[in-house]
């Protein structure tokens, strides 16, 4: 896989724990603090899926979320939203580019691993294996 997974989230151990699951899975991982941290990693390379917290300092995911629709190289990628406040309502599961939604404190390494082989099925079949 040429591509890498961005993992936006305020919380260290959240982050880690995320890229620990990429790792295991062979998949290169990336980290931001916050939205304004996201959006200067996508400009430097977009990213084959992004693993989202919605509540953060300084940039929110919903405003993140608005700033990758806009960029027209940006909206087709992948958004798995991890929150707690974060639900499985259709307005969630509606937000343009979200393919999962994920809570946070309330999810196993299971249901992450399905939802990162869900986000990046397309690159998986072209030739990492999950």
């Amino acid at each position: 896989m040429d591509g890498y997974v961005l993992v936006v989230d305020d919380q260290l151990d959240v982050r880690q724990l995320i890229l620990d699951v990429l790792d295991s899975m062979g998949i290169p991982g990336r980290e931001a603090v916050n939205g304004v941290h996201a959006l200067r990693i996508i400009q430097e390379k977009r990213p084959s899926a992004i693993v989202l917290d919605i509540m953060m300092p300084v940039m929110n995911g919903f405003t993140l979320l608005t700033h990758i629709q806009a960029d027209r190289a940006c909206r087709r990628i992948p958004i798995i939203l991890l929150s707690g406040i974060a639900d499985n309502t259709p307005q969630m599961r509606n937000l343009p580019g979200v393919v999962r939604v994920i809570r946070k404190g309330g999810f196993s390494v299971k249901e992450l691993r399905e939802a990162l082989a869900l986000a990046l099925e397309d690159e998986l079949v072209a030739g990492a294996t999950v």
